[in-house]
């Protein structure tokens, strides 16, 4: 259902998205660091009979190209102005799982709300180090084991299963397209470091929050966190999810987030 297109940015990278392009609102759907657009497919099935629906690769990510240039959290949101003023993008529901919610609050950061209608973020606190302003960060990283604990293999983060038909199109293509974590290194420090609390408390349009109860990356009570830095902020969690919210538990996702765009 999702047709492969490609962008290529003003630094000459090729990114990979993919688009129903049906005339309706749309969503743009972020994944995590080292995900790919295919643990979406589910999702986009459900959106797709009342919204366009749009998901990116990122750089360095799932078929979009490799290279060392980039690697960087503005770039990524850089990436996404590029992609949203191609297609000429506007009143856009802005979904991202992980660093793709980083991506996002970047993108707020460094262009403003004009195209935005509304951002879901999907297990992604605002702060990654833990230490005494914020206890809710990613596992046991604090500012003494940074940046060397990331050197770690966490795993994907899933908790429970995820659908057969697309697990099996993802394995595949991971072996086409291979991910170096390695290689993304810098991208991912970077991310880690990054506090976008001033970003939030500022926030001028509506934010879901939804939280995995199972996620091996995060405390769910980060969610609740964020409730308080802005009234534009509600929190949902998700039972039974690990931090693959848009794989794990598509339908709960799905119906979270059309309660939460109904109420706004």
């Amino acid at each position: 259902m999702l047709e492969e297109k490609n962008l290529i940015t003003n630094d000459g990278i090729r990114i990979a998205y993919y688009d129903t392009e049906e005339s309706k609102q749309p969503i743009l759907a972020v994944p995590g660091i080292g995900s790919t657009a295919i643990l979406w497919e589910e999702v986009a099935k459900l959106f797709a009979s009342d919204y366009r629906f749009i998901v990116i690769d990122p750089r360095n990510q799932g078929r979009s190209q490799r290279t060392f240039k980039g690697q960087r959290i503005s770039r990524h949101a850089a990436d996404l102005e590029e992609l949203i003023t191609k297609l000429n993008l506007k009143n856009i529901i802005a979904i991202g799982n992980s660093m793709g919610a980083a991506n996002i609050w970047a993108y707020v950061s460094l262009f403003g709300y004009n195209r935005l209608q509304a951002i879901i973020d999907l297990d992604q606190p605002p702060k990654m180090i833990r230490d005494s302003s914020w206890e809710y960060g990613f596992k046991d990283l604090t500012w003494q084991n940074y940046p060397d604990y990331l050197k770690i293999n966490f795993g994907n983060g899933n908790f429970t299963h995820i659908n057969d038909e697309m697990f099996k199109k993802a394995k595949a293509d991971s072996g086409k397209f291979r991910y170096f974590a390695e290689e993304n290194f810098l991208c991912r420090i970077e991310h880690a470091m990054q506090d976008w609390r001033d970003v939030l408390i500022d926030l001028k349009i509506p934010m879901l929050v939804l939280a995995g109860q199972n996620s091996p990356f995060f405390d769910y009570h980060f969610a609740f966190a964020m409730e308080k830095l802005n009234q534009m902020i509600s929190a949902k969690i998700i039972k039974n999810c690990g931090h693959l919210i848009q794989a794990e538990q598509t339908l709960s996702m799905y119906k979270e987030v059309m309660n939460f765009l109904k109420r706004i």
